[in-house]
Order: C-alpha cells, then structure tokens, then sequence
C-alpha cells in the first residue's frame, strides 16, 4: 500500500475519533441505545467537552485568533537577550554588545487583497542590518535585502523557474512530488492558516456523518466493565468498535469519492491557490485507494469506556497487513480541571511515548505534565511543565518552568514569565515572555516582546522592482558580486563596531 494511502487511512480513523461528533446528525443518534449510536453519541460529546474546556479556557485568545482568520493582520516580534558581565569578560564580549543587539520579525497577511509580507530586522551592537524581506500581492513575490540596492520580482506563476534559476538546481523531486509555484508563493503559505472554524465544522460534519454511514450495527458491540479511572473504580459502559480491512478499504474510497466532488473542501483550496494540486492528488489518491488490495489495508478495533455519554478511558489498535501495530492507550477526566494518562506506541518503537498530568481549577490554574520519549528499556528522555496561569480581564499570566531530563546526565531547566494581553474589541495583542536558563553557573535571559494588530493594510516597497526571470547570466554575475560586496561591507562594520 503507499505511504500516501497509509497516512490517509490514519488520518481518517483520527479524524472520526476525535471529531466525528462535533457537528454529527445529532439527532438521530439520540433516538436509539444502539452500540453504534452509544459510540458516536459518547465520542460527539467527549469531543464537545474538550472543545468547551479549551475555548473556556482560552476565550480571549480563541476569539482573537478566529477573527485573525478572517481579519488583515500585522504581527511583530522583537528578541534580545540579557547576559552577565562575569560570563560575557570570559569570552571577550563587551555586555553593551548584547544589550544593544537583537532581531525582530515581521509578519503580515491581508487575504481579501493578497497582500503578505515576511521580514527579518537584525540588530548587531546597535547596528542596524537592514530589512530581509519576502513580500507577495496577486501578481508577484517580491525580495528586498541589505545585500543588494534593487528590488526584484518574480511573477507569481514563475516562482518555480526564479528558484531555480538563483540556485542552479531543479526543485523537482525523484518520488513525483514536486514542489509548485503555488506552494512557494508566500500568499499561499500563509493562507494556510486562516480557515475558519465555521469552515471546519462545516467539513467535519460532512465527513464524520459520511464516515458513519458506512458503518453498520456488527461493526459494534456493547458490555459493561469495572475500570479503575485515576484512583476511582467505576463501572463503566465499554463499546468496542471493529472494523476489518475490507471496512477500511470502503470508508476511504467513499471519503475520497465525496472530496473528488466537494466544492467546499474546493473552495477552501482555492483560497489556498492549490485546486490544479488538489484535484490531480485526490484522483491518483482514489485510483491508487480503489486498486489496492483490501487485505493491504489496516484493521482498526478502538474501545471506549463510557460515564453517562463521556468517554474516560479508550484502547484503539491499528494492525497492519503485516501484524505490525499502532496502539492508543490512555484515561482522562474533564470535570473541574483535567486529568490525563495516555500512552502511544508504534512499529520499531519499544517504548513510544506517554503522557501524564493535570489542570487543576481555582483562582489561579495548576498545570503539571510530564511527555516521556522511551527510547529503549534503558533510554528515556522527558520534557515536564510546571505552569501556574491567571487570567484578570484581558489579561493573561503565565508563569513556570519547563524542565529536559535523560536517564543519563542532569536536568535543564528553563523558567519563564508570559504575560499576554488580547483586546479583541480593538483589535490588539500584546505579550511580553521572558526565559531564563542557567549557564555556568550564570544565569541568561531571553526576551521576546510581540504585538500583533488586526485590520492592518498590509504595505511594502515594490516600486520599480525587477523581473528577476529577466536577467542576463551577465546581469545574475553582477548581482552575485554585488551581494559578496555588500556582505564583506556589513561585516567589516560589525567588526568596527565591535572592537
């Protein structure tokens, strides 16, 4: 089966675990106690339940990001960093160097007039490089550095053929899937992230209420079981679902049959200026899912333990036609806070990874999580995050210390202070983090400070740009110079500045 057909079936399966009841027909499954229906109903409002805690949670800031989807916006971050006088005279680097260097980017996108920008502006003791730009309207991407006094353009539809032509490569790959001009025009890049969430739930439900339709009654069955949940032993409703590669084979095709034909997923992409892609991949997509064998295709079995119509505890294995498999084991709770416990191993992993940890409600919120990768029996690295968050208006806190740990060698530990302010109704967001970390004994501060603005007219220099597909081999030596001069020019002053 191909790498292609795998990851799809995978995402399928994902997609109906964890979204299916979103924006599901609602309706009928509340007419029966079917195991099928008992199932779907448990997994709709497990996945409800998760989506209120988070958007609960995080209001201000989800609110802000969906009008950001929508909005023009312009965002910058600005990084320095603070370093210690003692440590900085070991390595020969004047303090002022540091304190007066640092970096900020730069982001803009407007969807409606397809303008976007995406700049870099170093800072080296004081001294100002210059913008490094990448900006895009309808028509053309646009470059603007230090290194070279003119702006250069390539037309958005010879992109590909301005890549290559600067770095005397081909982008095209051995495997076929080669890189587009629509996939290196910076409008398409950051499109990419503005789809609503009206659009998602609009697909989800579609293709949830598919993925249902080509299930029957025997794919499910229904018991109750005594499980312990975190330190309580509950009796729980248990539904197992099963599905065999034959069920497989027909979800997928009847998947990429609908998305052959959907306008809205189209609609989407075209947003995204990929619908020449979209159409030719999910043709080969549904070839390849139709010609393919059904014992080449995974068997899925998932059971859930269900409390009223929340799930707590799941167990769902993906094999291969190989006996090789993908297991999903955890237990969670959402009630006043959170509690997780799950675990996920794949093929060739002797441990995969896990999952533990809590929010705990209050005045004030506790979040204590450990993320462990088990290498092997004897190898395991962990990443633990110890968060206290509060929230006053429009204003955010959070403060804490996320520590790296091995089996081997000492743990490193970075503290951090975030303090975020998101004024939906005028459209602002502002946030300040520091990092600090230990280093010999010293300790070192990063500092970021962002605001991001929605509404913004997305404007950057293109006057009198030129078409650089036009140039001479000649004219691309003089440009070649050009940079290596100005380069030299930059660090000559640097080193100036730094003596």
């Amino acid at each position: 089966m191909s790498n292609k057909v795998k990851l799809l079936i995978v995402g399928i399966v994902v997609l109906f675990l964890a979204v299916v009841g979103i924006g599901g027909a609602a309706t009928y499954y509340f007419l029966t106690n079917t195991p099928k229906n008992t199932y779907l109903l448990s997994e709709q409002e497990s996945a409800k339940s998760w989506k209120e805690y988070f958007n609960d949670r995080f209001k201000n800031e989800a609110e802000f990001q969906e009008k950001m989807k929508d909005e023009s916006y312009e965002s910058s971050l600005k990084f320095g960093a603070e370093v210690p006088d003692t440590l900085l005279s070991q390595m020969g680097i004047p303090k002022s160097v540091v304190d007066s260097t640092n970096l900020v980017l730069n982001v803009g996108h407007d969807p409606k007039k397809k303008n976007s920008k995406l700049g870099i502006e170093p800072t080296i003791a004081d001294n100002k490089i210059g913008n490094f730009q990448w900006s895009a309207d309808k028509n053309n991407q646009y470059i603007e550095t230090p290194l070279f006094k003119d702006i250069y353009k390539v037309k958005n539809n010879e992109i590909k053929k301005g890549v290559e032509k600067a770095s005397g490569e081909s982008l095209d790959t051995a495997d076929g899937q080669d890189i587009t001009n629509d996939s290196l025009n910076l409008n398409t890049i950051l499109s990419s992230s503005q789809i609503s969430q009206d659009d998602i739930d609009k697909i989800s439900k579609k293709y949830s209420d598919l993925f249902v339709d080509q299930l029957d009654d025997d794919n499910f069955k229904k018991d109750k079981e005594k499980v312990k949940i975190f330190d309580d032993e509950k009796e729980l409703k248990k539904v197992t679902m099963n599905l065999s590669s034959k069920d497989t084979k027909k979800i997928v095709v009847a998947m990429l049959e609908e998305a052959k034909k959907d306008e809205d997923l189209k609609n989407i992409v075209e947003k995204q200026g990929n619908v020449k892609e979209y159409d030719k991949e999910i043709k080969d997509l549904l070839k390849d899912a139709k010609d393919e064998n059904a014992s080449e295709y995974p068997k899925v079995k998932s059971i859930i333990y269900v409390d009223g119509k929340e799930i707590l505890k799941r167990d769902l294995t993906i094999t291969d036609k190989d006996d090789e498999k993908v297991k999903i084991e955890g237990t969670n709770v959402i009630d006043d806070g959170v509690q997780v416990d799950y675990k996920v191993s794949a093929p060739g992993e002797e441990g995969g990874f896990t999952l533990k940890g809590k929010s705990t409600n209050g005045d004030e919120i506790s979040d204590k999580y450990e993320l462990a990768f088990e290498e092997n029996s004897y190898t395991k690295t962990t990443l633990k995050l110890d968060n206290k968050s509060k929230v006053d208006g429009d204003k955010r806190t959070d403060k804490g210390k996320v520590t790296f740990g091995q089996s081997y060698g000492q743990n490193f530990d970075l503290n951090y202070d975030h303090n975020l302010t998101t004024d939906t109704k005028n459209n602002q967001q502002k946030q300040k983090l520091n990092v600090d970390f230990d280093l010999s004994g010293e300790k070192i501060k990063l500092i970021m400070d962002g605001k991001s603005e929605l509404k913004k007219d997305i404007k950057f220099k293109k006057d009198g740009a030129i078409d650089f597909n036009s140039l001479s081999e000649s004219e691309i030596d003089d440009l070649t110079k050009e940079i290596e001069d100005s380069g030299e020019k930059i660090g000559e002053d640097l080193v100036e500045n730094l003596q």
